[in-house]
């Protein structure tokens, strides 16, 4: 397995890891993603690997769409993450596209894709109370990939603005500042 792709899934893990810690009755708590509870949330974050997971399978690029409500988030979580995973393990990772975000191999764009699952994890863990460590290894290398895409997180509102983070603050703290959210 690459890298990036071992990147990816620890990323994937990491929601994982905090899907399963939510309360049933958290799953209506508002986020730090404006205008999302927990549910909605977890939709958008099936929508984006569904659709990951589609290009992985049948090489045709498709935008993510926010996932139907399936009732069950950490069930129609679980569908979602077995099917990434699948199709991520059987996808040829040198397939060069115009992914979302450009020209790149399919390798390269799951590992541009891996600050969704990642920024979410921490997103949903605040919004139901959980605890989570962000692993600074992990939070370095997005942080690298999210700001090799310049502009366009920013243009197309799939990040914030920036909240400021000292220098010397710990990579995910670091991150997550990049990438709007308040440490």
């Amino acid at each position: 397995m690459s890298e990036i792709v071992d990147q990816f899934k620890r990323s994937v893990a990491l929601f994982d890891s905090v899907v399963a810690s939510v309360p049933h009755d958290a799953w209506g708590n508002d986020t730090p993603c404006a205008d999302w509870n927990a549910t909605e949330l977890l939709r958008h974050q099936c929508g984006v690997l569904d659709a990951l997971a589609g290009i992985a399978r049948t090489g045709e690029v498709s935008m993510p769409q926010m996932a139907d409500d399936a009732g069950d988030p950490a069930a129609q979580w679980q569908a979602t993450r077995d099917g990434v995973l699948d199709a991520i393990d059987g996808a040829d990772l040198s397939a060069e596209d115009k992914y979302w975000f450009g020209p790149m191999s399919f390798e390269n764009f799951v590992g541009m894709v891996q600050w969704d699952p990642l920024t979410h994890a921490w997103d949903l863990a605040q919004s139901t109370g959980n605890p989570i460590d962000l692993p600074d290894d992990l939070c370095e290398a997005t942080l690298a990939r999210v700001q090799a895409l310049g502009d366009i997180p920013r243009k197309w509102r799939l990040i914030t603005d920036a909240v400021d983070v000292p220098d010397d603050a710990p990579m995910s703290h670091r991150y997550l500042g990049y990438v709007g959210r308040q440490p």
